[in-house]
Order: C-alpha cells, then structure tokens, then sequence
C-alpha cells in the first residue's frame, strides 16, 4: 500500500501536468521546472519547503543531494511511488523526477517543453544517481 503522503505528492504532480517548462518556475498551470514539480508536490502535503531558486540551467546535483537530506529526505536503494530520483547528466546529477508508478515518473522536462508523465526507460535508468524517500 502506498503512503498517504506519497499519493498526495503524486496527485499534486499530477495536476501539474502539461504546465509549460520554464527554468525556476513554480507555479502550476503557468510555469515549472523540474525543481519546482518537487516543491509544489512536497507542499501539497504540508511540508514547509525552503525553496532555493539560486541555481542555474543545469542544477548542481551535490546541492540537490545536500537540498533534499535538509528537508528530511533520506537516500534509498529501492525506490518506489512517491519517491524523488535524481538524474545525471553531463556526468553529474542535474534532473529531478517523482516516481509515479511502478516504471512511471513525472518531471518537467525541458526537451518536452512542458510537465509530463513517463516510461522510466532503460536510458533513464542508465541516468539515475540516486533515489531519495520523505
């Protein structure tokens, strides 16, 4: 069975979807980026977020690491709907997602233009960095 907290992050972020991309967005329906998805789905459930919008284009997966342990996340192994995942890319983590379902994640992703909901594929997979649970 699914979290109570889990579900209410993941039926934020489904709300949020086809809201445009745009770097440091944070509103839904208007304007999101990949770091706004998972604040907007945190708050949802009530968490108080402090929400940093000091990075550039590609975010630096050390401070995303450091961003998310803050805010009482811990990193795990087997990741499950509800759960945050971390991506690299250029070699290093800069992409955040929220596992949706089994082998589904939601994330605004800017080559899409817009929030979406997606096959977590055998090249997401390849990316992955690291999986992290509230």
């Amino acid at each position: 069975m699914m979290r109570a907290e889990a579900a209410i992050m993941i039926g934020a972020a489904r709300a949020c979807l086809g809201t445009p991309f745009h770097h440091q967005g944070r509103l839904p329906g208007v304007g999101l980026d990949c770091i706004g998805l998972i604040v907007v789905a945190l708050e949802a459930t009530g968490m108080r977020v402090t929400d940093r919008q000091d990075y550039g284009r590609r975010p630096d997966g050390h401070s995303l690491a450091v961003a998310l342990a803050a805010h009482g996340a811990r990193p795990v192994a087997d990741y499950r709907p509800g759960d945050v995942l971390l991506f690299a890319f250029d070699r290093r983590p800069q992409h955040v997602a929220l596992m949706s379902a089994p082998g589904k994640i939601i994330h605004a992703y800017a080559p899409a233009g817009k929030v979406v909901e997606t096959f977590l594929t055998a090249p997401w997979k390849r990316r992955l960095a690291g999986a992290w649970r509230f």
